[in-house]
């Protein structure tokens, strides 16, 4: 008896001596859209306080985000942006011309004519691409034509100095200027908002896309 007890009592010793098994932290999959396409709604999503608040920082830094995280990427402008723009400084009303003028961002950037939405070549975009679409606009005067957007649809937030899409998991810190921005947008990869230029054909409307530059001129 004595025998055994010393038998299971040197088993526990030996166990007590071993070092206890640390679980190792899973590797966090890192955040990617490579191969995805997202059409953003450039004037909501500038005007999510309102549009005597408009914050074309938004737009840039979401760009920003989708671009480094392997998406490719359109963005569309109503044609009134630039006046809604000039009221809330110069700095961000020249960040937009040349965001939506000059060359490369021009590329991705459009305005579209000055008296047309720019819903339906965002939707039009969406389909023809099969991107998903940013947007706090539920596009519901346009669902019955564009049905799969409610599922393809993504709404933002912003709080403090982050904004956040739920639906993509994604929560990003805003740069001080819009201009701190544009250099990073220089290397954006994928299909060029030009293609919409050339190609699109929105149903309700004969709207064309042109540069920021010469809607300020036509207004």
């Amino acid at each position: 008896m004595k025998a055994i007890f010393g038998r299971v009592s040197g088993r526990i010793k030996n166990l007590s001596q071993c070092e206890p098994a640390i679980p190792t932290a899973p590797t966090a999959k890192a955040q990617t859209f490579a191969g995805q396409h997202f059409v953003l709604d450039g004037t909501n999503i500038t005007l999510i306080h309102g549009p005597a608040r408009p914050e074309l920082r938004y737009v840039l830094a979401l760009a920003h985000y989708l671009g480094e995280k392997g998406a490719q990427l359109s963005c569309f402008f109503d044609a009134n942006t630039a006046y809604l723009l000039d009221h809330a400084g110069k700095q961000q009303l020249a960040c937009f011309h040349k965001l939506t003028s000059e060359s490369p961002w021009a590329q991705r950037f459009a305005v579209v004519q000055s008296g047309t939405p720019a819903d339906p070549w965002i939707l039009e975009l969406a389909k023809q691409t099969g991107a998903d679409v940013i947007s706090n606009d539920r596009f519901r005067d346009r669902a019955k034509a564009y049905r799969w957007i409610w599922k393809r649809r993504h709404s933002l937030r912003v709080i403090g100095n982050r904004l956040t899409i739920d639906s993509l998991d994604a929560s990003l810190d805003l740069l001080a200027e819009p201009e701190d921005y544009l250099e990073a947008l220089r290397v954006l990869s994928g299909p060029t908002v030009l293609y919409a230029k050339d190609s699109l054909k929105p149903r309700d409307t004969r709207s064309t896309l042109t540069t920021g530059a010469e809607n300020s001129a036509g207004a």
